[in-house]
């Protein structure tokens, strides 16, 4: 053959050629109970459940009776040493027990004048407050707000950045952030933060981002208080000063002398523990060469209880989150599929439904049962699956195994059902855990909507109908994966160079790593994965390793390693130093650009 003719074929074939076919027998499961899921959801979901929340009765009831569903449909136990319920302790709440602050001797009022930060480390200080400006240092654009204060001070800090070259859009809010002024507060040795607000802001005392209360939030290891503008100016004022003027010489980078300000106070933040469980069955396989790989049918049951973290609707934390889509949906799909599966023939592996708990926290319950469970060969995962719209169904992870789009296209078909394929290979569930070990994992979902992470998030607004065909499309994919001739191969996709890498969104620099949230309490911030091509992957860093130092600074926690990450400029090289199987190793990354 002449090569023009070669590589005119070789362009043809290229051209014509789509996603890798599934080429195995698709066939239709079982149809799911539409009622009998609808009557699960709704007791899920039920008020009397108190919106599942870590650490309440409701959600022990809602583990016992996944526990009672299950076996009542013929699922054997399939937790470590028998029984349905894989339990383990983990921080459930996080709050601020006691919390006082004084100005020249004058107590002031908590609630009022001054609240404790979630994130302050718990202890005692007193004596003369030091000004710090913004609280910030930067390298990059040469301030430095604590070149004139000493090690130990109490220090106050404004909220917000200077009106200053190198502070602008995007960099500039990552720069203000109130975690990366409590870490450079710690690493320049302060003994306790008081933040100021901002003049052009709320004079009272601003609330918490939604997920200050996550219970596996770390302490910033520096005490640290927010102060109304009225005790600011207060505190200003004995010092001889006030706000606007403290504001101007921030501004300067002026050193402000506050002699005669003087504050003492305590603050001890309380982490509660207590037990949870993975609750788990399994259908045996009927093929004994195949029955001890495992296909795992997730769902998350925790919800967020009465709100104290995630709220999409702050005012109303205390209220109940029924959390019926997020997630009563997907769990009562996990009995509706057991419950299909095991009224008929056996698949040819066996099928592991696992309620997982903790995965509003952080995916802690599926990274407990990814530690413990290495025989898994796929995994399909269901998170609000409850409202069905236009017939669209969202999957995540079609590019973790080969054909695993086709496969899903065709089953959808088959369902009337229309799929999008979600960009990018991690998304924000449990899934996440199992790609994180290198196992493909698909995951099924109609969507957000308004009652998101709401009160409104209840029974009757879910469409039994909708649900089960995206059952059914889950089953059909299920029963293709436990009756294909091989386990699918997991496919490590390159990303979008604009995906996020530590579950934020938005302009910033981009590293490349999946955090692994399943470390509540362990130092550092530990790595799930690493996104093929990505700066990380230059680098030399890979699943397992934990990054405990960023561009210098100590990293603690994934908070801090969010700030420092953010703070950094897009296309600069920074050093990195992580722990790898106990052994230190020191690297440097050029950090990509997030779109």
């Amino acid at each position: 053959m002449r090569p023009s003719a070669a590589v005119l074929l070789l362009l043809l074939q290229l051209a014509c050629a789509g996603p890798a076919r599934w080429r195995e027998p698709l066939e239709s499961a079982p149809n799911v109970d539409a009622a009998a899921w609808s009557a699960d959801a709704a007791w899920l979901s039920d008020p009397a459940r108190e919106g599942r929340g870590l650490g309440s009765a409701g959600l022990g009831a809602a583990a016992r009776f996944l526990a009672e569903r299950f076996a009542e449909v013929g699922l054997e136990p399939g937790a470590p040493g028998g029984g349905f319920l894989q339990s383990f302790r983990m921080p459930v709440s996080i709050d601020v027990s006691e919390q006082r602050l004084t100005l020249g001797g004058e107590l002031l009022s908590p609630g009022r004048d001054f609240q404790a930060l979630l994130a302050s480390e718990s202890g005692h200080f007193a004596g003369e407050v030091v000004f710090a400006g913004y609280g910030i240092s930067d390298a990059a654009s040469g301030w430095d707000d604590y070149a004139w204060v000493p090690e130990g001070a109490i220090v106050l800090v404004l909220e917000g950045r200077p009106h200053a070259p190198g502070f602008e859009e995007p960099r500039g809010p990552a720069l203000a952030r109130r975690s990366l002024k409590l870490l450079n507060a710690r690493q320049r040795g302060a003994r306790a933060v008081l933040i100021a607000p901002s003049l052009d802001g709320p004079g009272d005392l601003a609330p918490e981002d939604p997920m200050s209360a996550l219970p596996t939030r770390q302490s910033a290891g520096v005490i640290a208080l927010t102060l109304s503008r009225d005790a600011a100016e207060r505190l200003a004022a004995r010092g001889g000063h006030d706000l606007a003027g403290l504001v101007q010489r921030a501004e300067a980078r002026a050193p402000v002398d506050l002699a005669g300000a003087r504050v003492a106070g305590a603050v001890r933040v309380t982490r509660h523990e207590t037990e949870v469980s993975n609750v788990i069955g399994r259908l045996e396989g009927s093929d004994p060469a195949r029955a001890g790989e495992q296909i795992v049918i997730g769902a998350h049951y925790d919800h967020l209880g009465y709100g104290a973290f995630g709220s999409m609707r702050p005012e109303a934390r205390g209220e109940v989150h029924p959390g019926a889509d997020d997630n009563a949906s997907g769990a009562a799909g996990l009995i509706a599929l057991a419950r299909a599966f095991a009224s008929g023939p056996r698949p040819a592996r066996t099928l592991v439904f696992v309620a997982f708990t903790a995965e509003e926290a952080g995916l802690l319950g599926s990274a407990r049962y990814v530690e413990t469970h290495r025989d898994t060969v796929s995994m399909v995962n269901l998170d609000m699956i409850g409202r069905l719209r236009e017939g669209i169904v969202t999957a995540f992870g079609a590019d973790t195994a080969l054909a695993f789009e086709d496969l899903v296209t065709r089953a959808a078909a088959r369902r009337a059902l229309a799929v999008t394929f979600a960009d990018g290979t991690h998304g924000p569930s449990d899934h996440a855990s199992f790609q994180g070990a290198s196992i493909p994992a698909l995951f099924f979902t109609t969507g957000a909507h308004e009652a998101y992470h709401t009160p409104d998030d209840r029974a009757e607004t879910l469409e039994p109908a909708g649900a089960a065909r995206v059952l059914g499309l889950a089953a059909d994919v299920t029963l293709a994966l436990a009756n294909a001739a091989q386990a699918p191969r997991f496919a490590a996709a390159a990303p979008a160079p604009h995906e996020p890498a530590t579950g934020e969104v938005g302009y910033g620099p981009y590293l490349g790593t999946v955090p692994a949230f399943g470390n509540a309490g362990a130092a550092g911030a530990h790595i799930a994965a690493v996104r093929p091509g990505s700066p990380a992957d230059r680098a030399g860093l890979t699943a397992g390793d934990v990054i405990v130092s960023f561009g210098g600074s100590q990293v603690a926690s994934l908070e801090d390693f969010a700030a420092l990450l953010f703070a950094q400029r897009e296309g600069s090289e920074v050093e990195i130093v992580v722990l790898r199987a106990g052994e230190r190793i020191e690297t440097r990354a050029v950090l990509g650009r997030r779109r």
